[in-house]
């Protein structure tokens, strides 16, 4: 049975993927986003599920646009650093939670944290100064 849109009350929703274009601070990107859009007015009804599939690829360009580490750079310098999302976090001073979040593309890093972590990126001899165990 196919569901009336609540928007127009004349079509009726698909489920389908529709290219979607996003605009932040000037800078636009275009991604696929799945949902239940009506095929008359074009309105669209997203679910969790939804927004999950594409909240990683959303923050991660805010996080280039702002000069921040996108999830997958802070992944490759924590795993360069040999350091746990523990051990990262209490570096940063960060939560291991939020640092988790970072990571899997579901929060948009600290400036603080982000800028610490490329600075260890260009120079890992510093990191011995802020390893807690090693003093």
């Amino acid at each position: 049975m196919k569901k009336a849109c609540s928007f127009c009350k004349t079509g009726f929703l698909e489920r389908k993927t529709i290219k979607e274009t996003y605009t932040y601070k000037g800078h636009t990107i275009e991604i696929e986003q799945p949902g239940e859009f009506c095929h008359f007015c074009g309105e669209g009804i997203l679910n969790s599920a939804d927004l999950k599939a594409t909240e990683k690829q959303l923050l991660d360009f805010r996080a280039k646009i702002d000069g921040l580490l996108t999830s997958s750079e802070i992944i490759k310098v924590r795993q360069k650093l040999k350091l746990s999302q523990t051990q990262a976090a209490e570096i940063c001073g960060d939560d291991p939670n939020r640092f988790s979040r970072y990571e899997c593309g579901e929060a948009i890093p600290l400036r603080s944290t982000s800028n610490l972590l490329i600075i260890l990126n260009n120079h890992p001899e510093l990191l011995p100064e802020l390893m807690p165990f090693s003093r």
